[in-house]
């Protein structure tokens, strides 16, 4: 029975990433067509319809992102995930992730802080490209729940991990003023497809995908995932 349920599994994981894979080809196409459209090369498109072509692009954008997040957790479930371990520069980290979000904290007229420890060395060995996505995840939840005051990330060593003793180990802290998340609910955000506010009249859209795969690549890289919350004066994720 065990083997069975452990094949079913392997089986659902592998379709769910062959899927995924097979519905980014035709979505590709409308996305490169659409924005074609919004460009409008020979003039011919009254606004609406250049307003309907961005609409088009924006929600196949949105969809895109979606079959990503499915894609990345069937990856991980089924073990066929392959690191590509190199040197990460803590400045050049720090620039990408302000580049990424700066915009974003204007148009939301929140703060943003980016603060590394000087201590550090200067560089971590990682998979830059894992580390920078669960880094975008964290980032973007602190936004998504934030409706005043602001978003910081600290990069600094700590004195081991919440699960770990040992004295290498760097935290990347997300901190937000945001809603917060009840005690009751810290643990299920990490599960797959569970949100703090999981009915259909909830304020916050997203597919509750983000945090499981960020705490499963977090596993991967040798880590781990904690939050700190309070409800009602913000959450603090820590990557170690």
């Amino acid at each position: 029975k065990a083997e069975q349920l452990s094949l079913t599994s392997r089986y659902k994981s592998q379709f769910l990433a062959n899927m995924s894979h097979e519905l980014r080809t035709p979505l590709n196409s409308l996305l490169i067509l659409s924005k074609l459209l919004t460009e409008n090369p020979e003039g011919n498109l009254s606004d609406k319809q250049r307003e309907f072509a961005k609409t088009i692009h924006a929600a196949g954008s949105d969809l895109l992102a979606l079959i990503n997040d499915i894609l990345d957790l069937s990856k991980i479930e089924s073990g066929t995930v392959s690191l590509e371990v190199t040197e990460i520069g803590f400045r050049d980290l720090a620039e990408h992730m302000e580049r990424t979000f700066r915009q974003i904290a204007e148009e939301r007229e929140l703060n943003f802080l980016v603060e590394i420890d000087p201590n550090l060395p200067p560089a971590i060995r990682s998979d830059g490209k894992r580390l920078q996505q669960v880094l975008r995840n964290l980032l973007s939840n602190g936004f998504k729940f934030t409706e005043e005051g602001g978003v910081t990330l600290k990069v600094g060593s700590a004195e081991g991990s919440p699960l770990r003793a040992g004295s290498d180990w760097i935290a990347f802290s997300v901190a937000d003023t945001g809603i917060g998340i009840p005690e009751d609910k810290q643990r299920i955000i990490f599960e797959a497809f569970q949100q703090a506010d999981g009915t259909t009249s909830r304020k916050y859209g997203g597919t509750g995908l983000g945090l499981s795969i960020s705490r499963e690549i977090a596993r991967l890289l040798g880590g781990e995932i904690e939050v700190v919350s309070t409800p009602g004066a913000g959450s603090t994720f820590t990557l170690y």
